[in-house]
């Protein structure tokens, strides 16, 4: 299987470029893998590619497509013009949703993968009680810098430029430790650290929630059964990234809770319902951290033998045969 990446419109160091994919590429069945949005925004792609007999695209940005506001990336999103056999997404609402718009089984719900080869087995010392990366949306994520900034903690963030309009300003830039750091040096953090902060879904505004209602059928969608309350579920990469560094995942609960599909609650995670609790529960884990020892170990295990970017490539080839 032949794999094409363009990662034009990806942050500059999303997690994705770190999958060296090049390493299974071969052009030898027939078979191509786009990986990047830059590999459906750009026409010459399908053009290039077109005669190959069976042809799949990564996408990691379900549901973000349409309440972004541009219709034709959602339509190419959707794929309205039938190019691609299977469609591998994050958002296993939008493919349930698509599929029953294309009466056939194109997209397929899939974890994030991360790249073996990055894997740290050996245990390190954990220095830092607590990390948050990422924007700022939302009041939850204020309570997030809230809760942390009393305890031995990390905020990671490209800079309050990036941030939604009317958080930025308000005094918790100051609260910032790293800006735009490399992934790896994130990582290397990230394992020193016992817990982790984590949402699994995207606030969003009420221009984005027009956009959503301007598609028809939206309401069939379970990924947009909340729009009106201004969030949608996104699985974002915190916890696989978490999962492989041994740091406790505390996750906002949602109406979704897409990240127990992949994670066992309990077992290999913690929820947490109010933003109130964040201090508490701090404080709790980081004194009693032996007793969350067995939870991450859970969680490290089944992310570095499930959800590693080897296997992704195997499912990928797995469901093209298929076809």
């Amino acid at each position: 299987m032949l794999i094409v990446e363009d990662y034009d419109g990806c942050y500059s160091d999303a997690l994705e470029k770190y999958f060296n994919f090049n390493r299974f590429s071969r052009d030898d069945d027939g078979k191509v893998l786009f990986h990047g949005m830059g590999c459906i925004e750009k026409p010459q792609y399908k053009e290039r590619y077109k005669n190959y007999s069976k042809k799949a695209f990564i996408n990691m940005e379900h549901p973000a497509a349409w309440y972004g506001g541009n219709v034709e990336y959602a339509h190419c999103s959707a794929n309205m013009d039938k190019y691609f056999q299977k469609i591998f997404t994050i958002c296993p609402y939008t493919c349930e949703w698509l599929n029953s718009l294309h009466k056939r089984n194109i997209f397929i719900p899939t974890y994030q993968p991360f790249n073996e080869e990055y894997v740290v087995k050996e245990k390190e010392e954990k220095i830092c009680d607590v990390i948050y990366w990422g924007h700022v949306s939302s009041p939850t994520h204020l309570s997030f810098i809230d809760a942390m900034k009393d305890f031995k903690y990390n905020f990671l963030s490209l800079g309050s430029h990036e941030w939604a309009s009317e958080f930025r300003n308000r005094g918790y830039e100051k609260y910032i430790t790293h800006i735009n750091i490399p992934r790896v040096q994130m990582w290397d953090i990230l394992r020193k650290t016992k817990i982790c902060l984590i949402t699994n879904h995207a606030y969003i505004t009420p221009q984005h929630i027009n956009n959503v209602k301007s598609f028809r059928d939206w309401q069939k969608c379970e990924a947009f059964s909340h729009v009106d309350d201004g969030w949608v579920p996104q699985y974002k990469t915190r916890m696989i990234e978490s999962a492989v560094s041994k740091t406790l995942m505390l996750v906002k609960r949602n109406p979704w809770n897409i990240g127990a599909r992949w994670f066992e609650p309990d077992k290999e995670f913690i929820y947490f319902d109010r933003d109130e609790e964040l201090p508490s529960l701090i404080e709790h884990i980081s004194s009693n951290w032996h007793q969350y020892e067995e939870i991450v170990e859970n969680a490290f295990i089944k992310a570095t033998t499930k959800y590693t970017v080897k296997n992704f490539i195997n499912f990928v080839k797995e469901n093209l045969d298929d076809e």
